[in-house]
């Protein structure tokens, strides 16, 4: 999933928006009011897209709508991608949203390739959803909260893979195919040490892989000279990788950081700040 990519990181301060870091390269004069008004513009476009039968509003859910695509229903939100047009008020809306429609269709496809399958990194609050709403993704942990999903990542989409989705198929085997489609995000890593005081990390054409790079004994490798001992991570957005090093001083840099992205709402991973001390990851408590 690559559409959040397009973006150039522009150096700000800590007590700057985090928002303000990213310029977007389109110009669009189509805004949106409120997240009902996008809604009904993505369930124009919906409606006539190919195989797309019926479209109806959630009535009790401003951001929801249902389609029926062929044999099958599916429940979209808008949130994020109203969060998305929010974030880059100059991105092309039209584009936006056709990605997100086509993306509708490329969820209920059941054909998965080894190229496609990609660790990306999620807390567990998201596996018990998934669980609850009667999905059994395929996942294992990392540390502390945080887990791998494994997903596959398609044009338009990053569509987590259910347990029953690769019978037969060796966890093991899923996970050494995964993280080999990862390693291929390597060229494309971005450093960005705008904040003065850590580093972000992100991978460039597709940034949705970003905290990922966490998995890699490769990237932490890449990355030893700036630094060499443990690190603090905050994985405020699911398409950042922020590092820090290991001391107070920075932890509160960093929750200041995590508090400023959790306030725009957008794309939002995780508010807990970590560590991967001696080679683990970690949960670091509130002082």
């Amino acid at each position: 999933m690559r559409f959040l990519g397009r973006r150039q990181l522009i150096v700000a301060g800590i007590i700057g928006s985090i928002a303000a870091w990213f310029a977007s390269t389109r110009a669009t004069a189509r805004t949106f009011g409120d997240i009902g008004e996008l809604r009904e513009a993505v369930m124009a476009a919906a409606r006539a897209a190919p195989g797309v039968t019926k479209v109806v509003a959630d009535p009790d859910n401003p951001a929801q709508f249902i389609s029926t695509i062929g044999e099958d229903t599916v429940t979209s939100d808008v949130t994020n991608l109203f969060g998305y047009l929010s974030a880059y008020p100059d991105e092309n809306a039209d584009e936006a949203i056709a990605r997100f429609v086509r993306s509708m269709a490329e969820g209920l496809s059941k054909a998965i390739s080894d190229d496609i399958i990609v660790p990306v990194v999620r807390t567990r609050d998201y596996v018990e959803d998934a669980a609850r709403r009667g999905q059994e993704l395929l996942q294992e942990p990392i540390g502390a909260d945080l887990v791998t999903v494994y997903m596959a990542d398609r044009p338009d989409s990053m569509t987590p893979i259910g347990v029953r989705d690769l019978p037969g198929r060796a966890l093991e085997d899923v996970r050494k195919t995964a993280l080999a489609n990862l390693r291929k995000s390597l060229p494309k890593l971005v450093e960005d040490d705008g904040l003065g005081f850590g580093m972000l990390y992100y991978v460039d054409d597709n940034p949705m892989l970003s905290p990922s790079l966490l998995l890699l004994d490769e990237f932490w490798q890449s990355i030893a000279a700036r630094f060499p001992g443990d690190v603090l991570i905050a994985l405020p957005r699911k398409d950042q990788l922020f590092l820090f090093e290991d001391d107070p001083k920075h932890a509160a840099g960093a929750r200041r950081l995590i508090e400023l992205t959790i306030e725009e709402n957008f794309n939002l991973l995780t508010p807990q700040l970590y560590a991967r001390r001696g080679g683990r990851i970690v949960a670091v408590p509130d002082r």
